[in-house]
């Protein structure tokens, strides 16, 4: 399947210069942590994502042709695997 990623913050260093976005393949039933291990995101780092202004977890299942939109945390946490 096919997912598009937007990264913000200091996830944008995971994308070649000019790029907005990253269109990325995964295998059916992957989650929003494998679309991060794609794309280079460590397991360490703290992040937050969203699809359709919808926050998502680590194991959010997603599904062929979602927008996934992730930033960095603002200010005092993130919803990730490691809260």
């Amino acid at each position: 399947m096919r997912v598009t990623v937007r990264l913000m913050g200091s996830f944008r260093d995971s994308l070649n210069e000019g790029e907005r976005f990253r269109a990325i393949e995964l295998r059916e039933g992957s989650c929003v942590i494998d679309a991060l291990r794609t794309i280079g995101v460590g397991d360490d780092e703290p992040w937050n994502a969203s699809i359709e202004g919808q926050m998502v977890e680590a194991e959010y299942v997603l599904q062929d042709g979602d927008a996934l939109f992730v930033f960095t945390p603002l200010a005092g946490g993130a919803l990730s695997p490691h809260d």
